[in-house]
């Protein structure tokens, strides 16, 4: 039998998807069917936003706990994901980085085949982190955008665990 809920038309899903979060869509709707599934996956790959990781009231243990372990089991949804953006504010970036892009920590085996946008911001680099930065950019990413705090960029340039970067002040986004 049926219900209500299966014959609502995609566009009323995309409305409904338009007043939640990309975590409350996951959390709340995510395997209830493959045309759900289908229209949240087709959500994330059309959405210039992505997933944002810095969100207010998303809190690190619930990325890392709940919801980038849902994302990297399902191929159909970490494929659809196009942009990322990640806030070392809310979150540590490096660590998410580390665990999650990469299958068993494995250079070459990325967990999102099709992400094309990476947006670090208020993150330190570390000498692995860049290395890491470096193979998406060479291999897969049309853009990755790195937003320092000067006192974060001031204190890693001094660190002789983190790699120095050279730029000019102001200058901080980096293209492929």
């Amino acid at each position: 039998m049926i219900s209500k809920w299966e014959t609502l038309p995609n566009e009323i899903f995309g409305n409904i998807f338009n007043y939640l979060s990309w975590d409350e869509i996951l959390i709340s709707l995510w395997s209830l069917n493959h045309r759900i599934n289908s229209s949240i996956c087709s959500i994330f790959s059309i959405n210039k936003n992505g997933i944002i990781f810095s969100r207010p009231g998303l809190p690190y243990k619930s990325v890392s706990k709940i919801l980038l372990p849902l994302i990297i089991k399902s191929s159909l949804l970490s494929s659809s994901i196009k942009y990322i953006h990640l806030n070392g504010n809310n979150s540590n970036s490096y660590d998410l980085i580390h665990q999650y892009f990469y299958y068993n920590n494995d250079n070459e085996s990325f967990c999102f085949p099709n992400l094309e946008s990476l947006n670090i911001t208020q993150c330190l680099l570390s000498k692995s982190l860049i290395a890491k930065l470096s193979l998406l950019i060479q291999y897969q990413l049309n853009e990755l955008k790195l937003i320092i705090d000067e006192d974060v960029f001031q204190s890693f340039t001094y660190e002789e665990d983190y790699a120095s970067v050279s730029c000019k002040k102001g200058t901080n986004q980096f293209y492929r």
